[in-house]
């Protein structure tokens, strides 16, 4: 019996000028180092894109990115993340940063994220004659913190691309940022 349990809820708005190719690609490529997708492109589990343009309200855009990261010697468990990026009415916009001119987009994003925990997705611990009685202790203790501990990361990065306020001390980052800012300027 398959059984997918709400580790984390959280959702993330922004209503700014925001360079919205760059964001999708830093999210996309932050859920790919995570392995939380097997190949970079081709089979990224994004299971909609949906864009609708106007005349005078810009750009509605909905992704739904649905993954999982299946940990390596377990069939006990996979984190599953479920990512909502919704952004409404997006005009394409001009700044002046660093002396050079960027095209950029200005408009409301929001970021909605499900993290939840999906136990014994082969059926095998239920069938089993020990393991079913220590199903339930074995995940409360375990696996739900580093769950939570994903959670936190994606979100602070999340936050980090829109250029929010974040309550963590930011590492220095092995490759530089792909939106906005400098990346050692934090």
């Amino acid at each position: 019996m398959v059984v997918d349990i709400l580790v984390d809820k959280w959702e993330v708005k922004a209503t700014d000028v925001i360079h919205v190719n760059a964001f999708y690609i830093a999210l996309h490529d932050y859920l790919w180092r995570e392995d939380y997708s097997e190949q970079k492109d081709a089979p990224f589990p994004e299971k909609y894109y949906w864009e609708s343009r106007t005349q005078t309200g810009g750009r509605d855009i909905w992704v739904w990115w649905r993954c999982f990261k299946k940990i390596r010697g377990s069939s006990f468990y996979r984190r599953h993340f479920v990512v909502d990026l919704h952004c409404v009415g997006v005009n394409d916009a001009e700044v002046m940063k660093q002396n050079k001119k960027w095209k950029v987009q200005k408009g409301k994003v929001e970021v909605l994220v499900k993290v939840k925990l999906r136990l014994d997705p082969d059926n095998q611990w239920q069938e089993h004659w020990f393991l079913k009685h220590v199903l339930e202790i074995f995940w409360k203790r375990i696996h739900k913190k580093e769950l939570l501990k994903d959670s936190y990361q994606f979100q602070e990065n999340v936050k980090r691309l829109m250029e929010l306020n974040t309550f963590s001390v930011p590492k220095r980052p092995f490759e530089p940022a792909k939106a906005f800012g400098d990346p050692f300027s934090y």
